[in-house]
């Protein structure tokens, strides 16, 4: 059966302390500036209200991820559970994918001079484990779902009036900040 998985991020519920970062650096062995999951703050302001919040991002796993339709080698492949995977044997570090993929999530590795990303953490997922940054929230404000089980009405998706990203369909929601009467 094919899936979609995709991380569900509630937005009232995340502090920004980088917990699920730092697991995740440690867990891949990375070392600054390479790091798989990256935490924003982000500040909106009307007349009349604002809205702070903290967003963790890291590659979306995107329905139609641009990284696999232009890398020249085929080094990265779409399992059936919807984890976008990079395969660093067949990588030439060409940086098609780091060009194309909208949310940066592709970085080169300065050991290796080839691309790396998130790979969901794949191998524990097979084990009926969380991938570590979903673990290490200490909030539960970070979530890995199967998205045909996410209230669609609830939620956000991070997108852009850029039109690759509405195109790329990436696999991550958010719950709607909420906003503060100023």
């Amino acid at each position: 059966m094919v899936k979609q998985l995709g991380f569900l991020l509630d937005t009232n519920r995340c502090l920004g302390c980088g917990a699920c970062a730092k697991t995740c650096r440690n867990y891949n062995q990375l070392t600054s500036p390479t790091g798989y999951r990256r935490i924003r703050k982000v500040e909106k302001q009307s007349a009349d209200t604002i809205q702070q919040f903290h967003l963790s991002t890291a590659c979306n796993h995107c329905g139609d991820p641009e990284c696999l339709r232009v890398c020249p080698t085929g080094a990265y492949s779409k399992r059936r559970d919807g984890i976008v995977m990079h395969l660093s044997e067949k990588c030439i570090g060409c940086k098609s994918c780091i060009a194309s993929c909208p949310f940066g999530a592709p970085q080169i590795n300065p050991q290796t001079n080839k691309a790396t990303k998130c790979q969901l953490c794949y191998e524990r997922l097979e084990h009926g484990m969380p991938p570590y940054c979903v673990q290490a929230c200490l909030t539960g404000a970070l979530q890995l779902k199967e998205l045909l089980d996410i209230p669609q009405n609830q939620l956000l998706r991070l997108t852009a009036p850029i039109p690759s990203l509405r195109l790329t369909r990436p696999s991550v929601f958010y719950k709607s900040p909420r906003a503060t009467k100023i």
